[in-house]
């Protein structure tokens, strides 16, 4: 079955499989979703799991994921991983493909080639304003001794600036990653913030590639601002071909 997927450029094809799914009205009226939703039960988000698997060439069992919660908590996965909860994943086992859902957050996929060792993160305002890129970006350097001059890095398409309105208690977690309006309305720039958090780390900017996909301008994306309870979830993942 076709299957539509956002390709990052970033990482060498023939070590990393990666990527973000998109919508695929053609495979449900509510389009691919990687988990349940209120519109799509437990037996069709598993089938779209096999699906992807296939699509692949792995098995389900080698999906790593979480119970998102919005949180710092981070992960490390290795053959006996089972699902837990938190908001990134972390691994050097080849053939694990990490995942996190998406639908308006940002999937942050990470790729250190020296040390061979791969994240994925997951991060909406919420995890932007507890920083879980940057400690994601310090763990792979205090556990593995992961350089992040060396760090390849994929932002996954998230909400433009200007279609993000946020109240001004969000706005205040962020001063320098929001504008406020003439009309006294406020805007986060989570792409933007998750760049410096990157930058700060000392990942180098060209070695960042950030999708430029607005998810709720672009019909062919899951948004959960855009759809609410008719929204899927993307898969954006990660894994290091064996």
């Amino acid at each position: 079955m076709k299957l539509d997927i956002i390709k990052p450029k970033i990482f060498p094809e023939n070590k990393i499989i990666a990527g973000v799914t998109e919508k695929n009205i053609h495979i449900h009226p509510q389009g691919f979703s990687f988990v349940e939703t209120q519109l799509i039960d437990t037996n069709t988000a598993q089938l779209h799991r096999k699906l992807l698997a296939n699509f692949l060439s792995i098995t389900p069992d080698d999906f790593a994921f979480l119970k998102q919660t919005h949180s710092d908590v981070i992960h490390f996965v290795d053959s006996s991983f089972t699902m837990k909860e938190g908001d990134a994943l972390i691994t050097k086992e080849k053939g694990k493909v990490l995942v996190v859902k998406i639908a308006d957050c940002a999937g942050i996929l990470v790729y250190d080639p020296r040390n061979q060792v791969i994240a994925a993160i997951h991060s909406g305002w919420r995890g932007s304003s507890k920083r879980i890129t940057f400690k994601t970006i310090n763990l792979l350097v205090k556990e593995f001794g992961t350089n992040p001059k060396d760090a390849l890095v994929y932002v996954s398409p998230v909400p433009s600036v200007l279609k993000y309105e946020v109240g001004e208690e969000v706005a205040k977690l962020f001063p320098r990653t929001t504008i406020k309006t003439s009309n006294g309305k406020y805007f986060f720039d989570n792409k933007k913030e998750i760049l410096f958090q990157l930058l700060e780390c000392g990942v180098k900017e060209e070695n960042i590639e950030i999708s430029p996909l607005c998810t709720i301008s672009n019909v062919n994306l899951h948004s959960y601002r855009r759809d609410r309870e008719k929204s899927g979830r993307m898969a954006c993942f990660i894994g290091m071909r064996k």
